[in-house]
Formats: C-alpha cells, structure tokens, sequence
C-alpha cells in the first residue's frame, strides 16, 4: 500500500469517524480575585464540577484529584470520557495508560475512543480481551475502535466478547478489524438493544454476521460502510429501524433495500463495483418511506425495483416499476455517452415524485470507469433526439429544484437543462456548479447558459420566484459524511 494510499484512507475514514468525546484544548484554570485568590470553582454543586470534569482531556481530568479535597473523587464519579489521542505524547506506551484508565475507573463509560494503537499478533491476546472486558462490564455508550496503521492486509479478528459490550452501546464504530464470527451466537433484541448508530471502516464483514448485526439491533437507525473493499459484497437491509444507509468510498456488487419499512434514505458515493467491468444492483424492495436516494451512476450501477430490472428502451412505466416516495434524487452520467443519456431518462421515469433533483456530469472522471470505446453509429444519439424525448412526470409535475454539478457545456449537458426548464411547471430554482476553473470558466458558462434564463425557456408557473444561478466550486469542496448522514437535512446533496 503506497504512502498516498494511506494519506488518502486516513483522510476519508478520520472524516467519517465520530468526534472526539472531549475538546484537547479544554482545562481547567480556576478564577480567583485579584485581591483574595478566592477560589471561585471549588464551592460549585458536585453537578456542576462533575461537568466541568467530563469535558476535559483524560489526563488532566484524572488529575482534578490533586487539586483539594473538594476535587477528590469526582473524576471516577463522572462518567468516562476517553480519547487515546490525548494521552500522547508520554514516556509510557500508549496502550499502558488505556488499561490503567480502563481499570481504575468504576464506570459508567459515556464516550471510549482507542484509534492510536497498533494492534497485531505480538500484543492481541494482552489487550483486546482485557479491552472488552474492561468496556462490556462499566456499560460503554459510544465506543470508537480503530487498528492502526491503516493497510490492505487481511485484519486482525475483534474477539466475540465485543458481543458484550452491545448490552450498552448507542453508537458502535469499528475501523480496520475483521468482525467477530457469529455462527452458533445467541440472536435476538437483547444483544445490541440500543444501538442507534454502526459505522464498519476498512474492515472485512461477511454478510452473515452484517445480517446477524441488523436481526439483533431493533433500534438501529443508521448504518454506515466506509472504505469496505468487497466485505460484505452485498448489502442485504431487512431492518424494521433502519432509516439510513450509506455505501462511502467502498467496493460492493449490490445495495439492496429488501425489507425496509422506516428506511428514508441510500447513499451511494464514490462507490464502485468489486470487479473492473462489474455493475452494483441497486434493489429497491420493500421501502415505502424512501425519500432520499444517490448517487445512481448510469455506468456502473443497476437499478432493480421489485421484481423488474430497469433498462432503457426495454422497461415500461407501470405501479411495478416506480418508486413515488422519493423526493431527492441525485444522478451521476456521463452525458458525451450514448447509453447513459438514454439510462438517465429512463431512471428518472421511475421516480415520479421527485422534488428536488441533483445531476452529477462525470464526464471528466477518467479514473473509475472503463473507456466507452467508440460509439456506435447506430447508437449515436440523432440531432433530433432531445425534442423527441416524451415527457418524464416527475420533471413535468414535481421538480422544483434542480442542481447540475461538474457542467462543462456539452452540447448533451445544455440540452438536458432545456428538457427541464422546458417542461417543469413549478421549477423554481436552478443552480449550476460548473466543473472547475480549468474547464470552463464562469464568463463563458454564464454565455452559453443565458439563452437558458430567458423566461420564454422556461415553463414553470411559479410567478416571480424563479431562478438560474452559475457558480464555480468552493476552492476543496467536497461532499461530507457528516452531511450525508444527517437525518435532520432533507436534501444532503452538494448545492
């Protein structure tokens, strides 16, 4: 694994994992008088002083003790806050001072975050178990675990006993271990009762204990696979809870939806095939409350709804082949390719009900798709071929917000943009997020595009609230994790 592959890892997974429990500038400075040194602190309620104590650093929040009387026993009174990162630097090894704070506190444990630690064949056996014996019996809440260094090597496998600590745990996230087989294991609600949240980083998961996971947590709302390369390959949801499910920076060959009452939302980014030239079914089956749904890649992904595999030119619109509780919909295409325009219409037909719609143009991204060859004459799309194109409903009868990302003025890219404007009648904005300032820049964008804003162009009935706004990319921006899982934002997209 090269050095930029592991900066690039380290990157996408220390983006995703939970924040710190405690800030590292945080510390304790007791305010006195000028003229008396009154100790203003001390005489506080051991409530107050017991949250003053949970938000600093573990070290020195250990150390309050030593300041009076007053302070003594209250940091093993308060529930624990532990990063490792803030026990560096220190002439001790790192993993000495995790099981001395481990130990000599009675618990509860709020927040436990050990991802400094390297973990191997030569200290395993010493540490895990003592870890989660240590987590399982003082109730840890929100527990963050991580080996490094990050690599491609088969991991080290995280004992059953971590089992135990599920009785506790609301947030679970688990970076670059092999996760415990479950064959034989007690199933049931009573293994992971409270888990809301699960994030699985560069790790190997099979399906079965992915399964076993979801059939044993009745209140997990949000599952996460970061960085996976093909473990689990298929992502099989038959959760009662479940509301979110991401694919992030991950290899899989299928997402699929099967039973998912209360699901709201699939995001798939930067997600490829376990295969060069392999696809990603994308099943949507029982998930009568999705709303939020993207990126489908008109390349790389398929797209199943019940029964019917959806294909241009082939599927027809019926009750079995739409999906109207989606509202947000983001694409990714590839509009100088022939297919994926067609793709792209065809996928819109069987979200009728989409409000918000987000197109990503990939048509710069060279490195995570296989060249197209040369296109076909039959296939070629004929000059006419946008002004024969019937109409989509959701576009015709939902659509009131459109966000083009990566346009680079092709002559498909603009086209696609009058078929909307031209046929949305309560379109109320459109952004245009142009690709970068090497590509095009917003002088000429905003010249291709002003046709576009004439109100001759556009069919929307909004009076007086319609928009077109061209702008170029933040300098980095990127889309986050944080936005992406947040259930509390309707639309996550870019825009």
């Amino acid at each position: 694994m090269s050095t930029g592959d592991i900066a690039c890892l380290e990157h996408v997974m220390d983006c995703c994992f939970p924040a710190s429990p405690v800030s590292p500038n945080a510390h304790l400075s007791a305010a006195t008088s000028s003229t008396d040194g009154e100790d203003r602190i001390s005489p506080l309620p051991d409530t107050l002083l017991r949250n003053v104590v949970s938000r600093l650093p573990v070290k020195d929040a250990a150390r309050t003790g030593a300041l009076s009387h007053r302070w003594r026993g209250l940091w093993r009174a308060t529930p624990l806050a532990l990063d490792d990162a803030h026990l560096l630097p220190s002439p001790v090894p790192a993993a000495t001072l995790v099981s001395r704070v481990l130990a000599s506190h009675p618990g509860p444990f709020r927040a436990v975050r050990i991802a400094e630690i390297p973990i191997d064949e030569s200290n395993e056996v010493a540490l895990l178990p003592e870890w989660l014996r240590h987590l399982a019996d003082k109730g840890v809440e929100d527990l963050t675990l991580v080996n490094r260094p990050y690599s491609f090597d088969v991991p080290v496998q995280l004992p059953a006993t971590l089992l135990r600590c599920g009785a506790s745990l609301r947030r679970l996230y688990l970076g670059v271990w092999l996760f415990p087989f479950t064959t034989g294991l007690p199933r049931g609600p009573d293994v992971f009762p409270h888990l809301q949240e699960l994030g699985l980083c560069h790790g190997i998961t099979e399906e079965r204990d992915l399964d076993y996971v979801l059939s044993c947590s009745p209140k997990l709302e949000t599952l996460a696979l970061i960085s996976n390369y093909g473990y689990p390959d298929r992502v099989r949801i038959g959760s009662r809870s479940l509301r979110c499910v991401l694919l992030w920076h991950s290899l899989a060959d299928e997402v699929a939806a099967v039973s998912a009452p209360n699901l709201q939302r699939i995001i798939i980014y930067c997600t490829h095939p376990s295969e060069d030239g392999g696809v990603i079914r994308v099943r949507i089956g029982h998930a009568p409350q999705l709303a939020v749904l993207g990126y489908l890649d008109t390349a790389t992904h398929e797209l199943e709804i019940g029964n019917t595999i959806i294909k241009a030119g082939v599927t027809k619109v019926c009750p079995d082949t739409v999906v109207p509780s989606v509202k947000v919909l983001a694409l990714k295409v590839r509009f100088r390719v022939p297919k994926e325009v067609r793709t792209l219409l065809c996928f819109l037909r069987c979200f009728p009900g989409v409000e918000t719609l987000h197109i990503m143009a990939s048509d710069n991204d060279t490195d995570h798709y296989d060249d197209p060859g040369e296109v076909k004459p039959s296939d070629m799309l004929k000059s006419t071929f946008w002004q024969g194109v019937s109409p989509v409903k959701c576009v015709k009868s939902r659509v009131q917000k459109l966000v083009f990302d990566q346009f680079t003025g092709g002559t498909n890219q603009v086209e696609f943009l009058k078929l909307v404007l031209g046929g949305a009648v309560l379109l109320q904005k459109v952004i245009v997020l142009l690709a970068g300032p090497d590509s095009i820049s917003i002088r000429e964008a905003t010249s291709k595009l002003q046709p576009l804003a004439s109100k001759k162009m556009w069919a929307s009935k909004v009076s007086g609230r319609t928009s077109l706004e061209v702008r170029g990319r933040a300098a980095g921006q990127v889309w986050r994790y944080d936005e992406a899982s947040d259930l509390s934002m309707g639309d996550p997209f870019i825009s």
